[in-house]
């Protein structure tokens, strides 16, 4: 009897044989058939009985008992008695379910062929494609729990009903409702960024109406300040920033229309679909719009290498790196920000954990293959840009009236005719307002000093897959395609064999927005949710594969998926239908609304069953707008080019951004964060020290401190000393007494009236050192630091 090891080298030995005329889609299903069952045990970083199983050599090396088989009579080979299934079980694999009859009728005849291994075939481990793991399965349809059964009262509301079912399994009650004064400003926060007004609390907290709380979502929701919230979110998650980073890192001018575009996008509530599809083709979806052109930002909204790109040619080693570098990012950026999936690790060899496959992560770079990022000239007033359509359009007719032989011989007048009118339309064109400018994903020109030549008249560049990702080793060029081996996902896309650059990218939006891609959906509704509880549904939103976190509701999360899904689309819905909840109103203390639940606490202590609100820290740019907000310094211009509270020294070269030489009084600077200039290799000190995302990353959760540095910054840093002062002058100018602005300050800060204590603190720290330093202590304390 054979010990296990030497099991498993006459099974891959066997496998191999002597001789190679087999046919080469059965040579490839037998080596898939390894990669899949084999390879993660028996590799070059886990030998498993010192055996490797990635190449014939290693194979042939055997491991740590030698070789252990013969092939002169292949049939009396104990080798396809170990494999065989019988009755469901099987002696290999030792790991797993054994092979299904038709896996060991494929290797039987494979083997029988002569068992052909290509030269310059080198096998990966793969997940099993049949994945039980719960994101590679459908959205289940989900009933939603008609008793709570944990003694409170019936609720309609259907998130409700999943979060109590779930807290009644865990023998848990939900918590009671915050205070008005406490929901206002939680809601403030979340859709809008800032807190309310002094007069706006109060209005919401004496409003009787028993629909107040839906009619202030509602107004909160058509707010132009609910994009400018919103957008900053998502521009975390596919790391936009105005500047390229790399060692130049010098001002990427033209690339804030991106940024006008998604909080355009979120306020117009835009169907999710259509928000995937215009960011990916844009231009073939909607060729003619203006979001057509400036939703292409999102493909180069990552870092990009000035000199690899600028400097070098494609045809040296550096700029192939540069430019596989490039892709490499576009494509994590696609497929992590709308599906939760890590990718770029299959860019070396096949995932590890996730059944994606090498060759699928080439073939999305294929999908991009032409694409790099650039300037793009466009008008933004659609009156001109149709007038210059037009012109264009009869340019271009009368260049072909013009090429007429017939025309040219014997109508000489008419020729004449049309040289004047093309010049009448040339000088018509010239007289139009100079063309706006975007950053965006496209076919390069060519202009500039661009020197990239795998470009040729808008054909994609040939893709390779690499040996472990290495430029300089090629191994065969792949066609453009998608993942397959996901489970809950449409079939893989299918193009033509004339089809253009654009169908590519078309076919991947198409593939991605399927309403069958169930990644695609779980992952906005969890985007969302982790926005509004501090944490996700799944707690790794940025990854739904086996790394990743598995749902607290599965249930919901499905629930919601297909809600949003087959209802519109509507982020809009989908805020008003989790803000209200119960769930979401929930006091974010538990118990009696005064001191935590200590029973709950020992059960679930991360609150992932939602028996409470968790407390969240404010964000870096919540704080900055808020603090001008209060002030009433804040400056609400929406739109345009960023503003830079920086100096930038050496701009010809690489650029040095100088944060202290800015002037913090200059109003040009006062405008909502979500407008500032972004700089990748030199993060703004504030921000950063309140930590902001780094733009240099795709960032779905963001960290969060509670350092000294915060509490100096916010006592110390130049905004908040210029806002301090101009709160001290307009709380003077309001006439009220001394002890009335410190109330008022409170009030506006806080969102609730000083108690007699702090009152008298306050007044005497006000007389003895002035209001602006009774404004600074308000904005370093933790009420104000937290949300509730």
């Amino acid at each position: 009897m054979l010990d296990r090891f030497q099991t498993c080298v006459l099974i891959v030995l066997g496998l191999l044989g002597i001789g190679g005329n087999g046919d080469a889609a059965e040579d490839r299903e037998v080596l898939a058939i390894l990669e899949r069952r084999c390879v993660q045990c028996h590799n070059r970083d886990d030998r498993s009985g010192g055996l490797s199983l990635e190449t014939r050599d290693e194979f042939l090396q055997g491991g740590d008992s030698g070789a252990s088989v013969e092939f002169e009579n292949l049939e009396r080979s104990y080798l396809l008695e170990l494999i065989r299934p019988k009755d469901g079980k099987a002696d290999m694999p030792k790991a797993g379910a054994p092979l299904t009859t038709e896996e060991f009728e494929a290797i039987r005849s494979w083997i029988a062929s002569g068992a052909n291994w290509p030269a310059d075939r080198k096998l990966r481990a793969i997940v099993d494609e049949e994945s039980s793991w719960w994101s590679f399965q459908p959205i289940a349809p989900s009933q939603i729990p008609v008793d709570p059964k944990a003694g409170q009262s019936l609720t309609s509301h259907p998130i409700d009903r999943f979060v109590r079912a779930k807290l009644a399994e865990h023998g848990l009650q939900p918590s009671p409702r915050a205070a008005r004064r406490t929901l206002i400003r939680r809601v403030y926060f979340d859709l809008l960024g800032m807190p309310p007004s002094r007069e706006e609390a109060t209005a919401f907290i004496e409003d009787n109406a028993h629909d107040a709380w839906e009619q202030l979502i509602d107004r909160l929701l058509a707010s132009p300040r609910y994009g400018e919230r919103w957008a900053r979110h998502w521009l975390d998650v596919v790391h936009f920033a105005d500047s390229h980073g790399y060692d130049k890192d010098k001002p990427r001018e033209h690339a804030w229309p991106y940024r006008d575009y998604v909080i355009r996008s979120f306020n117009e509530d835009k169907p999710w679909s259509q928000f995937i599809r215009e960011q990916i083709a844009g231009d073939v979806f909607a060729p003619s719009s203006i979001d057509g052109l400036e939703a292409l930002g999102f493909l180069s909204a990552g870092p990009w290498d000035f000199i690899g790109h600028e400097e070098l040619p494609e045809s040296k080693i550096d700029g192939k790196i540069a430019r596989h570098l490039d892709r490499d990012d576009m494509v994590r950026t696609v497929i992590q920000s709308f599906m939760s999936l890590t990718i770029g690790c299959a860019q070396c060899h096949n995932h590890k954990f996730d059944p994606i496959r090498q060759e699928e992560y080439y073939q999305l770079q294929a999908v991009i293959a032409a694409i790099d990022r650039t300037v793009r000239t466009y008008y933004r007033d659609p009156e001109v840009a149709a007038r210059h359509r037009g012109i264009q359009s009869q340019i271009a007719e009368i260049k072909a009236q013009l090429l007429d032989k017939h025309l040219r011989d014997y109508r000489p007048a008419r020729i004449a005719e049309l040289e004047a009118a093309m010049v009448a339309l040339e000088t018509e064109l010239a007289a139009l307002p100079a063309p706006d400018k975007v950053y965006v994903g496209a076919v390069h020109d060519g202009s500039g000093n661009f020197v990239g030549t795998g470009v040729q008249g808008g054909r994609p560049r040939p893709i390779f897959i690499l040996e472990r990702g290495d430029v300089t080793r090629p191994i065969r060029e792949m066609s453009p395609g998608c993942l397959s081996g996901l489970g809950a996902i449409p079939e893989p896309f299918r193009l033509p064999e004339e089809h253009s650059e654009g169908d590519r990218r078309a076919a991947l939006a198409d593939w991605i927005a399927s309403r069958e891609n169930a990644f695609t959906w779980r992952s906005i509704v969890n985007r969302v949710w982790h926005y509004h509880f501090g944490q996700g549904i799944v707690t790794t939103p940025d990854d739904f594969g086996r790394m990743g976190g598995i749902p607290s509701h599965p249930e919901l999360l499905d629930w919601l998926a297909a809600e949003f899904r087959d209802t519109g689309q509507s982020l809009k819905s989908l805020h008003r239908l989790i803000l209200t909840s119960e769930t979401y109103q929930q006091s974010s203390l538990g118990g009696n609304g005064d001191r935590m639940d200590s029973t709950a606490m020992e059960i679930d202590p991360g609150n992932r069953f939602l028996w409470r609100s968790n407390l969240r820290q404010l964000d870096a740019e919540s704080i900055h707008d808020s603090v001008l907000f209060i002030a009433g310094s804040l400056n609400l211009q929406m739109g345009g080019p960023g503003y830079r509270d920086f100096v930038i020294e050496r701009p010809e070269h690489s650029p040095h951004y100088r944060y202290d030489l800015a002037d913090p009084s200059d109003p040009a600077i006062h405008r909502r964060s979500v407008y500032r200039f972004v700089v990748r290799s030199q993060l703004q000190p504030f921000m950063n020290t309140l930590d902001c995302a780094d733009p240099s990353i795709q960032v779905g959760v963001r960290n969060q401190g509670n350092s000294p540095l915060q509490a100096l910054a916010l006592l110390n840093n130049a905004i908040i000393l210029v806002a301090s002062e101009a709160m001290a002058e307009r709380l003077y100018r309001s006439g009220e007494s001394l002890e009335q602005q410190v109330a008022l300050c409170m009030e506006q800060t806080l969102g609730r009236a000083p108690t007699d204590v702090e009152q008298n603190l306050l007044v005497n720290l006000a007389r003895q050192y002035g209001m602006a330093e009774v404004c600074r202590l308000m904005w370093n304390l933790n009420e104000f630091h937290f949300i509730d």
